[in-house]
């Protein structure tokens, strides 16, 4: 049993220590993640755009505008203002404060493939005491 009460700062036998990720194993979890991710990458606009469903355009416009200032560049140029002032236009731009909308649809389209993942490994596993004979 775990012990709640360690003060003293020692380890206890229950304890595991932390360590890198093991990135084979989430590519057993999600395979050809790495290739879809390099897939997407290289797709134009247009070709997101057409591969993405309805839900997931309005998920991923939903996403954009609530990072990027309800996605109106006027608004993203008053916060400018506020922050460095009339000359913001000196120090900075629109375009480094408001993310490409093009980076949302990919992340969405990646969370669909993981859901997808996740549904097939879900209905595909058969327990060893239920094989067909």
């Amino acid at each position: 049993m775990l012990d709640t009460n360690n003060t003293d700062g020692q380890k206890s036998e229950d304890q595991q220590q932390l360590s890198v990720s093991n990135r084979t194993a989430h590519d057993e979890q999600y395979p050809f993640l790495s290739e879809f991710s390099e897939l997407l990458a290289n797709l134009s606009t247009e070709d997101l755009v057409e591969l993405t469903t309805y839900q997931q355009k309005k998920f991923a416009k939903a996403l954009w505008e609530a990072c990027n200032y309800g996605g109106s560049g006027i608004k993203c140029e008053k916060r400018l203002k506020e922050i460095y002032g009339s000359k913001w236009y000196e120090i900075t731009s629109i375009k480094e404060h408001m993310d490409d909308i093009n980076d949302y649809y990919r992340w969405v389209l990646r969370i669909d493939h993981k859901k997808q993942w996740d549904n097939h490994n879900f209905w595909a596993n058969i327990s060893e005491d239920k094989v067909l004979e």
